[in-house]
């Protein structure tokens, strides 16, 4: 008998479970209209210009109806490379209002406020805060740290010069979605470790935030081309943000990386059972749990990534926004 070794590939994606055979209804309507309307919007294979192209495209659908705000203002905050661009949702005409900065998912290289507007919409809506968008400069343009330095800076502005937009000083929110919810946990640990605290951030809303794991279950199960979360998607992602040579377990990236021990407010996690970041919102609910800190998860049967946009078909988005609202609303009337 000879021995040798055979011929083989890599292929991460040959033992993933077929989403199609477990989506919720809600779920399943989104892919039916995604499949006949925007096939291929969440495809990496493209220029980073077709990317954002296609992804406006499918989003501008998904952004009808949903709660009005009694008031917008759009504004800028200075950053590292320039100004930034700052819309604030008003749920009312009160003169002061508790906020909710919100960073917009997308993989640092898609999305906007206009993406992501009828999300921020039904955060202030289920809060009754403000809701401060920040449109940070995306990826590739501007790489790995502008991004969470844009987003720590509208942070400390709010909290330092807010009264002029009716925005009280304290016991603010940091939320996002996706690499957005990345990186409003990076902000937080970066306004607590560079700036001389962040007591004034009194919750983290995240959902479906991606933390750094690279391997588990849920990687190894989860992902597909219907919400773009392959692992060579992942990679796209990740090539356009991180600038080459950079130190790929830097805590402000891989966040798994992080101290979590301290600093860490009260924070509410959403995520459905068929994303492959699941894994990493149950990290992060454990460590936080174990050491007191008030956390709610809600695991979403049937859904995949990014479910949290379709709120026009599927009650889960609703729900889930709903229930963050509530949970910041919990904390303000805790420390009241």
């Amino acid at each position: 008998m000879e021995f040798y070794m055979p011929d083989y590939t890599v292929d991460y994606e040959v033992n993933k479970l077929d989403p199609r055979l477990k989506l919720s209804e809600g779920m399943r309507k989104v892919i039916e209209w995604q499949d006949a309307h925007a096939k291929g919007a969440f495809d990496t294979g493209c220029s980073y210009e077709e990317m954002r192209r296609r992804y406006v495209e499918e989003r501008r659908f998904w952004n009808e109806g949903g709660p009005e705000a009694a008031k917008t203002v759009e504004t800028t905050v200075e950053g590292p490379i320039g100004p930034v661009p700052v819309r604030i949702y008003y749920p009312d005409a009160a003169p002061q209002h508790h906020a909710v900065v919100f960073i917009h998912g997308g993989g640092f290289t898609v999305g906007s406020n206009d993406t992501h507007d009828r999300m921020m919409r039904s955060i202030m809506a289920s809060s009754g805060c403000a809701v401060i968008g920040v449109d940070y400069h995306l990826s590739p343009e501007a790489k790995f740290p502008i991004p969470m330095y844009e987003c720590a800076a509208v942070v400390r502005y709010f909290h330092e010069s807010g009264a002029q937009f009716g925005i009280l000083p304290d016991r603010m929110a940091i939320g996002g979605d996706s690499g957005g919810g990345k990186l409003s946990l990076a902000t937080n640990l970066y306004l607590r470790d560079a700036f001389g605290g962040n007591d004034y951030i009194s919750a983290l809303l995240l959902y479906y935030p991606g933390l750094g794991l690279t391997d588990g279950v849920a990687h190894r199960l989860q992902g597909s081309e219907l919400d773009g979360m392959r692992r060579c998607d992942l990679d796209a992602y990740k090539n356009n943000y991180m600038p080459e040579g950079a130190d790929m377990e830097n805590p402000y990236y891989q966040i798994v990386n992080a101290d979590l021990t301290h600093g860490m407010p009260a924070t509410y996690l959403c995520c459905g059972d068929l994303d492959p970041l699941l894994d990493d919102s149950n990290f992060l609910a454990t460590v936080l749990s174990d050491r007191g800190v008030p956390v709610q998860l809600d695991v979403v049967p049937g859904v995949l990534h990014a479910f949290m946009h379709y709120g026009r078909m599927m009650p889960e988005a609703v729900e889930c926004l709903e229930h963050s609202g509530a949970f910041f609303r919990a904390q303000l009337n805790a420390q009241a």
